[in-house]
């Protein structure tokens, strides 16, 4: 007689059964230091899976992190393609409303901290120091042009002399860079007075009225094209030799509130203050 199926594979069970309950009791008998030793023979030979596992989650980790990088990659490329129409745009829209182009070179925005006094006319102080990288020397402009230069810096502070000081000193060039000079300031009026002088410019050339004077970036102090003042006159002539002009300052001290101070190597700023020579 064949037996069912069924019947072979419930009598297997109870074996099976039998077995595991026989195993329990044995290892619920054996000294502790034995069950200890049969774990961690179990764990030993139990590693490689736990390995492969452990493979298999950091590939499936690695694979997700893949796809996202391949995602920030491709949106990164498009940006990339889209920027030089950008550019393109911003510089069409510049030129449309008249703005000036970015800063170039580092720089440092400062608040006037203390503006001129009929007592001290001179000098500024400014709410950016050595924190910021502010350095003696470094050039100060604001929007309209050339404020002064740095000549003393503390740790969040700095203190500017600005073009009225009788020691400041600038050589400056026309927009074309074919006439050059030296800018200061008129002295004999002390800190109210609002001009400057572009001197010892040759008598052959002559600068017409109306001409806006640059930083030639002659000296080392300032870059150039920053803008200075505009002619107003012929100030003087030394008959057969050179000529000087008085010239209308682009910024008055007393009138600015924000400046920028320019940091390191400041490239030529020609974009920043537009007409000076490349």
């Amino acid at each position: 007689m064949i037996s069912a199926p069924e019947r072979s594979a419930s009598r297997w069970d109870t074996l099976v059964f039998a077995v595991c309950i026989l195993l329990s009791i044995a290892a619920r008998s054996v000294p502790p230091e034995w069950g200890l030793a049969v774990a961690s023979g179990i764990r030993t030979l139990a590693f490689p899976l736990v390995f492969l596992q452990h493979q298999t989650e950091l590939t499936r980790n690695s694979r997700a992190l893949y796809g996202a990088v391949v995602r920030e990659r491709d949106s990164f490329a498009l940006a990339a393609d889209s920027l030089a129409a950008v550019r393109m745009e911003n510089e069409q829209l510049r030129a449309t409303l008249g703005l000036r182009g970015r800063l170039g070179g580092a720089h440092a925005p400062a608040e006037v901290l203390h503006q001129a006094l009929a007592t001290d006319g001179f000098t500024l102080t400014l709410s950016a120091g050595g924190a910021q990288g502010v350095r003696a020397l470094a050039p100060v402009v604001a929007p309209g042009g050339l404020v002064g230069v740095v000549i003393s810096v503390d740790a969040r502070t700095s203190v500017m002399m600005t073009w009225k000081d009788p020691e400041f000193r600038a050589s400056a060039m026309t927009p074309d860079g074919s006439v050059f000079g030296i800018v200061s300031p008129i002295g004999g009026d002390g800190p109210n007075e609002m001009f400057m002088e572009l001197s010892g410019v040759p008598y052959r050339d002559h600068v017409p009225v109306g001409t806006v004077v640059y930083t030639s970036g002659l000296g080392g102090v300032f870059p150039r094209g920053i803008r200075l003042g505009r002619i107003i006159a012929v100030a003087a002539e030394a008959e057969g030799w050179s000529r000087t002009y008085l010239v209308l300052p682009a910024v008055h001290p007393a009138a600015v509130s924000h400046v920028m101070i320019l940091l390191g190597n400041v490239p030529d700023l020609g974009a920043a203050f537009p007409g000076a020579a490349p």
